[in-house]
């Protein structure tokens, strides 16, 4: 198992910066890498089951994760039907507030059926860098 965190400050308010986050089809609109679609109901409460179509290429596969847990500014998705390379993934999403931003946390952790480091550096940080601009760029708009 791998385990890494990405915090992304943004000058906005932490309501504004939660109420982005949860929006499942929001997410669909700004990842770019990898294509996401989202299938049904995205919405981020405890036991919802968040369907997802990943695309690469002409490849798209699903990715299901289920919200185990929902608080106060974070919640958690376990991956239950992933993709290869993923065996296991779980997604803490929290805003908190820091020095008068508002940062967004991710705790990610995974297992793969290659090198997790490879995963990590190739695949999941540059998608996290990617939506972080994306988010940057709703948030100026």
């Amino acid at each position: 198992m791998r385990q890494f965190d990405v915090r992304t400050p943004f000058d906005t308010s932490v309501d504004t910066l939660w109420t982005l986050l949860q929006d499942a089809s929001l997410l669909s609109k700004l990842t770019s890498f990898p294509k996401v679609t989202l299938v049904g109901d995205g919405a981020s409460v405890e036991g919802n089951v968040v369907q997802l179509r990943i695309g690469v290429g002409p490849v798209s596969l699903p990715w299901n994760s289920v919200i185990t847990l929902a608080g106060d500014r974070a919640f958690c998705d376990q991956g239950v039907k992933l993709p290869f390379p993923f065996r296991r993934f779980s997604h803490v999403h929290r805003v908190e507030q820091v020095d008068g931003q508002a940062v967004m946390v991710d705790e990610v952790t995974f297992d793969s059926y290659v090198p997790t480091v490879l995963v990590e550096y190739f695949v999941l940080r540059p998608m996290f860098k990617a939506r972080a601009e994306a988010f940057q760029k709703t948030l100026n708009s």
